[in-house]
């Protein structure tokens, strides 16, 4: 059977930490609730990473929507 165009899935590539589903941010496993939207619906099934330092001088961050600095996952799966 062909694996072709599918990826694998991975687990996440930082152990002790999940994405949020809801903006992508990279939070340790104990958080209950995304510091940056407040959600509450993660997974730790995510890809590439992301860190924004400057969101509001981040030309990266402008497309992505994102508005504060942290950690960010690029995919989450």
């Amino acid at each position: 059977m062909s694996t072709r165009g599918r990826r694998p899935v991975r687990r996440s590539p930082l152990p002790g930490y999940k994405a949020c589903r809801n903006c992508k941010a990279i939070v340790p496993e104990e958080s209950d609730k995304c510091p940056v939207c407040g959600g509450t619906e993660f997974t730790k099934d995510w890809m590439g990473l992301i860190i924004i330092l400057k969101p509001e001088e981040s030309c990266i961050a402008k497309k992505l929507g994102i508005t504060k600095e942290g950690m960010y996952a690029i995919e989450v799966l």
